[in-house]
Formats: structure tokens, sequence, C-alpha cells
């Protein structure tokens, strides 16, 4: 069995969706059920996402015009 501070190490050298997968799993121990199912479609979604934008396959809206953009859908 690992002592704690081999969990703590092998746990932050995981890769994000992985860490978020287990923060899960730690905090349903404790505070009981999630929706699973929920968390891993958008774990996924993510992934798939950071893909396209590594792959060029989608371009990020600078947070400036992103805002300009919320701003107008909202009439403001």
């Amino acid at each position: 069995m690992l002592t704690l501070e081999q969990l703590i190490s092998e746990a932050t050298a995981l890769p994000e969706a992985d860490k978020a997968v287990l923060l899960d799993k730690l905090l349903e121990s404790i505070t009981g059920a999630m929706d699973y199912d929920a968390l891993r479609q958008g774990v996924k979604q993510a992934q798939t996402r950071l893909t396209e934008i590594d792959n060029g396959t989608v371009q990020t809206i600078p947070g400036d015009a992103a805002l300009a953009q919320i701003r107008q859908m909202f009439g403001q």
C-alpha cells in the first residue's frame, strides 16, 4: 500500500482529466454520490475541445472579444 506522500506524488503527476476524476471520487467518498455520467461527459468534451484547439481545428476567441459577444447577446 502506498504511503500518503507516495499517493500525493502519484496523484499530482496525473493528467488534468484524471485528476478531475480522482477529485470527484474523493469528494464522493466524503459527501455522497455525484452524477458521474455528467462528469465523464464534461471531461470528454473538454478533452475534445482542447484537442481541437491544439490541432488548429478551432480557434479561441480573445477574452475581450468573447465578453463583447456575450454583452451583445444580452443587449448590453
